[in-house]
């Protein structure tokens, strides 16, 4: 996918489906107010974005049954679009009239789906547990950087929750760092698995465990916070499967959030 300067981007910063909340949220910058509708036959919500000129490929992730797949695009040289494409079986009663909605800004929508829409088949096993509840406000991979304007690799997830909500250890393992880190994730924690992996806990605004102790699947061990290098409140999440290099954590946690990054110029 192709990430546009800073100065040119206009950036859509993150579509996410939350499956706990039956919904879908999403950022866009000043100006642009999406339209939605949903068409039938098969039956799919179609969200355009006028005025947000898209670069790259169309993205689509494959979901389960109810909502079969969500795919991010572009319908011409000036217009965004989501489409949410439910199963052909699906129908969606008067009754249950999808919302779009703004949410604390005119730059921060959501769309509340039907109750008829399944998530069981989502609920899949997963080695670790989410660290936090709370939204994801950057996906893992390249980017361009909120504070440096450059583009750079997000070696994590970052999950947005209000300052002192509680961080909680993913996996069993050793605390193998608990203090300040100078190269930009404030208060880390840093957990060593028992099969030599790793998870990172960053920009914490309290840490509540000590390096060598031991921690148990789901233990509370740090506060959410914004130290070191960020813009607001939120745990930057790290997974490291060979204790060395970053891969996305969406890949070791239980499917509640479906994630899409992308970048309109």
């Amino acid at each position: 996918m192709v990430l546009t300067p800073a100065a040119l981007a206009n950036r859509l910063e993150t579509f996410v489906f939350d499956t706990t909340r039956n919904r879908i949220e999403f950022a866009t910058t000043k100006n642009i107010y999406p339209r939605g509708k949903l068409i039938e036959n098969p039956t799919r919500l179609v969200i355009d974005l006028p005025g947000a000129e898209y670069k790259g490929a169309t993205v689509r992730r494959t979901i389960g049954k109810a909502v079969q797949a969500v795919r991010v695009g572009k319908v011409d040289e000036n217009t965004t679009r989501l489409v949410v494409e439910f199963a052909p079986s699906l129908t969606i009663d008067d009754s249950e009239q999808l919302q779009l909605k703004a949410m604390s800004s005119t730059s921060h929508w959501s769309v509340q789906l039907p109750q008829s829409v399944s998530k069981s088949s989502l609920n899949t096993p997963a080695p670790m547990v989410w660290p936090t509840n709370g939204i994801i406000t950057a996906a893992f991979g390249w980017r361009i950087h909120p504070i440096t304007g450059q583009r750079r690799m997000h070696k994590g997830i970052d999950i947005g929750a209000p300052t002192g909500a509680p961080i909680l250890a993913a996996d069993d393992g050793i605390v193998s760092y608990a203090e300040w880190d100078d190269g930009g994730y404030g208060n880390l924690v840093e957990i060593t698995h028992n099969d030599g992996g790793r998870t990172l806990y960053a920009h914490t605004n309290r840490i509540l465990v000590r390096k060598g102790q031991r921690v148990r699947q789901g233990q509370l061990i740090a506060e959410v916070g914004s130290t070191g290098r960020s813009t607001g409140p939120h745990l930057h999440f790290e997974v490291q499967p060979d204790g060395k290099h970053a891969t996305n954590p969406m890949a070791f946690l239980p499917n509640r959030y479906i994630v899409f990054d992308v970048a309109a110029r």
